[in-house]
């Protein structure tokens, strides 16, 4: 056996004991990392029911929806106008146009004078989902 230098591996190269620029270099490719996981993960959250899309529906619509909307009557109490047979109706509750997909998708991403965006919170799949599920009440 020889007792020369042994090769350097990559594992070697972030020892907690480095300091200087090895140290500085360990945290950059951590923090590389880090980022390229939250980046993973922001773009495809995983909900728990994903085999079932009207239970995802529900659960996004009792979440971020049911404080200001009702959706299981048509004469609402509430902040905001019901979703009951939204996709039935001949016209919007608050405009003269027949209700569809795009325009309800742009109004949950940016909101209106009292909605919020949620273009933030939800994810485009997510909101199909949730607009599945009023478009089956």
């Amino acid at each position: 056996m020889t007792s020369g230098p042994r090769p350097r591996t990559r594992q070697a190269e972030c020892l907690p004991h480095q300091g200087g620029a090895g140290a500085f270099a360990c945290v950059l490719r951590l923090f590389a990392l880090a980022l390229l996981a939250l980046a993973a993960s922001a773009q495809h959250r995983p909900v728990p029911w994903e085999k079932n899309r009207l239970r995802v529906g529900q659960a996004l619509y009792r979440d971020n929806c049911v404080v200001c909307h009702d959706i299981d009557k048509a004469q609402s109490k509430k902040l905001g106008p019901s979703f009951y047979r939204l996709f039935k109706r001949d016209k919007m509750p608050l405009s003269s146009m027949k209700p569809n997909r795009d325009y309800i998708k742009v109004r949950v991403k940016f909101g209106g004078p009292l909605m919020p965006a949620f273009r933030q919170w939800l994810s485009e799949s997510e909101i199909d989902t949730l607009i599945d599920y009023i478009e089956s009440r």
